[in-house]
């Protein structure tokens, strides 16, 4: 059962989550997506899952996977810079515990 809560962002939970994920930027006009990830997410395929529906639908991302548990000020800098260059106009994020 996927559960949608609607706060000043939108989350998507539960099985079929990501399936989402693409009709929601694509409703909302975004053109480029700032995927934020941490490494070992990246390392077991999980963030695949998503860049993969990206790459189907031909929609542009940048991924960004130096997440640290607990970040510093300067880990969250880093992150506002990477996005920044990016250039990217909305932030898909993908957590797993």
């Amino acid at each position: 059962m996927v559960n949608r809560i609607v706060l000043n962002t939108i989350s998507y939970h539960g099985h079929g989550a990501i399936e989402n994920i693409v009709p929601e930027l694509t409703a909302r006009g975004y053109k480029k997506a700032f995927v934020c990830s941490d490494p070992d997410l990246v390392k077991f395929g999980v963030t695949k899952k998503v860049t993969d529906l990206l790459d189907a639908a031909n929609f542009a991302y940048a991924l960004y996977s130096d997440i640290k548990p607990n970040p510093t000020i300067q880990n969250v800098q880093d992150g506002v810079a990477a996005f920044k260059a990016a250039e990217a106009d909305c932030i898909v994020t993908i957590g797993g515990g």
